[in-house]
């Protein structure tokens, strides 16, 4: 229904003969896109704000390690055009929309890496948040030396021998065959006290320094002054600059809680083992009936718990959005914040709640956005607790049940039974809880794309005051002597 207010929002504002806005709405006086006639057009507003959200949504971005195979012989024009052209359009584009689209999402995704690095950093001695953060993006991974190869057992300080190895030097690294990436599990602490680099070398491999976060930080608080000047004079803020604000205030918290992460990192450390040694991730997923797994898949997508039905050990590099596997209590305080703060994402847009917009149908349209955009992540945050409150209880029942004594256990039900009650809970899930799951996530992007597609359309026509720059002299205290 949004697409369809919203293309006939569109064809009657192209319309030469569009009837009258309505008495309630406030007629906009047509903006001059002449710099010459104003004291900021509508070219400098645009590009103001559309370089605030490149830079704080593209520099906000701290992508995991996206590991790709050397190999041989390979032609000059797919070294250096198509693998970096299919390696943006494949995964960084999808990263950047996906921020566009779902921020709060990311958000999301940057708190639950930011435990677990916290998590890995209390339990191996003399690491920091960056080793964490190293681990969890995938920063390990696991290659078999070639047969030929000479190599020697890598000896833990206690004197224990570890199953990984140390290589030689004496083969070619593009002979050694990538396996795997290696997850917190997988490596014992006395290995990863030999192995892993220094707090300054991890942060040598990335492509960004504090500088460039600091300068980008900078320019996005630079334009939050202006909008908090402009209300203070009550110079109107045009829709275009109220979705810009709404995006730096999400991307400040990403930024401080992927601070210590390294950026754009994209080749791991290397740990080796024999091309006879087996390897086996410290976990695997289980297999459900078809319909429950996808249920479940899809349901922990949304609340953060997606890594639990991957299984490391049969991936050629670390998922997109992988954070490691945690556990309830850290997944709800991981989810509860960044679902507040996506609220507030929403209402950050009521700002132009009662501005004066082209025709009453953007009115319309820019208000259930703006509803939309503030029930669902609480919806989100809903589920999540109540998913968790019934891990909770089950875990109670399974508690009791082992300290109650044997005797006074009742017996259970039949198998058969117990399979027919699942079998109708899936059903009622699949009936009910999954088409209002993807209705409510189609209504989401819908609405993001609704917010947008009306922040660059209200431009054709702003109201005088959206033109007038914030008079700074006003700030400056004035001293008068009589």
């Amino acid at each position: 229904m949004l697409i369809l207010f919203l293309a006939y929002a569109i064809t009657q504002s192209t319309r030469s003969d569009a009837g009258p806005i309505p008495a309630s709405i406030e007629v906009r006086d047509v903006a001059s896109w002449d710099d010459q006639n104003s004291q900021r057009s509508s070219w400098s507003i645009i590009w103001s704000c559309l370089s605030t959200i490149f830079l704080c949504t593209w520099v906000a971005i701290h992508p995991n390690v996206h590991f790709r195979p050397e190999t041989k012989g390979q032609k000059w024009y797919k070294r250096c055009l198509r693998e970096p052209l299919h390696d943006f359009v494949t995964y960084k584009l999808v990263l950047f929309i996906w921020a566009l689209l779902i921020p709060e999402y990311m958000l999301a995704w940057a708190v639950r890496q930011y435990i677990q690095a916290g998590n890995i950093r209390d339990e191996v001695p003399g690491w920091t948040r960056t080793h964490g953060f190293f681990m969890v993006m995938g920063g390990f991974h696991l290659f078999r030396l070639p047969e030929d190869a000479s190599c020697s057992p890598l000896l833990h300080r206690s004197g224990k021998v570890s199953k990984f190895v140390i290589s030689t030097g004496r083969n070619s690294r593009i002979d050694e065959v990538p396996v795997c990436p290696l997850e917190f599990g997988d490596i014992p602490n006395g290995t990863l006290e030999i192995i892993a680099p220094t707090e300054v070398e991890l942060k040598d491999r990335g492509k960004s320094d504090a500088l460039t976060k600091i300068i980008v930080l900078v320019q996005t608080l630079w334009f939050v002054v202006q909008c908090i000047a402009r209300g203070t004079q009550h110079l109107p803020l045009t829709e275009l600059e109220i979705v810009t604000l709404a995006y730096a205030m999400l991307n400040f918290f990403i930024y401080i809680f992927w601070w210590d992460k390294p950026r754009n990192v994209e080749c791991p450390i290397r740990v080796y083992k024999t091309s006879t040694a087996s390897h086996e991730g410290a976990w695997s997923p289980r297999d459900n009936f078809w319909i429950e797994r996808w249920i479940k898949i899809i349901s922990c997508y949304i609340i953060g718990l997606q890594d639990d039905h991957v299984a490391l050990s049969k991936q050629c590099s670390i998922p997109m959005f992988w954070s490691g596997r945690m556990e309830g209590d850290h997944l709800f305080a991981a989810t509860l914040g960044p679902a507040i703060l996506g609220s507030a994402f929403g209402a950050i847009h009521c700002i132009a709640w009662s501005s004066a917009f082209s025709s009453r149908d953007e009115l319309v349209l820019w208000r259930i956005s703006c509803i939309a955009m503030i029930i669902i992540p609480l919806i989100v945050a809903f589920l999540c607790a109540c998913f968790l409150g019934l891990m909770r209880m089950e875990e109670m029942q399974r508690g009791r049940r082992k300290r109650q004594p044997r005797m006074e256990r009742k017996p259970s039900r039949p198998s058969k039974l117990r399979e027919l009650t699942k079998s109708v809970l899936v059903v009622c899930i699949v009936g009910v809880v999954y088409p209002l799951v993807v209705a409510s996530f189609v209504l989401y992007i819908v609405s993001r794309i609704v917010t947008l597609v009306i922040a660059f359309t209200s431009l054709r026509s702003l109201p005088p005051g959206a033109l007038m720059t914030v008079e700074w002299t006003t700030f400056i205290p004035h001293l008068g002597f009589s």
